[in-house]
């Protein structure tokens, strides 16, 4: 009978803390974002096919970008006149 050798714990770097632990009262990253892409869509009245968009935009991130998008998507607000309007910007003929 061979007697292994006990290793030691390995550490949970921050960015995996909670990913994919059930029970974990705090919510990672991705799904912090998706949720606030959600709000965005609710607050763009996004259909269907934009949510779904959304969603593999948000999935397709790089770990290491998710905190810059979950801080785009939480405190960035946007007029919804810029971005889907035909009429030029104020101050431009």
């Amino acid at each position: 009978m061979a007697v292994m050798k006990k290793q030691a714990p390995q550490r949970t770097q921050a960015a995996q803390a909670g990913s994919g632990v059930r029970g974990n009262k705090a919510p990672n990253l991705l799904e912090q974002a998706l949720r606030a892409a959600g709000k965005r869509c609710d607050e763009f009245g996004d259909g269907p096919e934009a949510r779904e968009q959304m969603h593999a935009d948000v999935v397709a991130t790089p770990p290491e970008l998710l905190p810059d998008l979950l801080v785009a998507l939480t405190t960035a607000r946007f007029d919804r006149a810029l971005f889907f309007s035909n009429q030029p910007e104020k101050g431009n003929p």
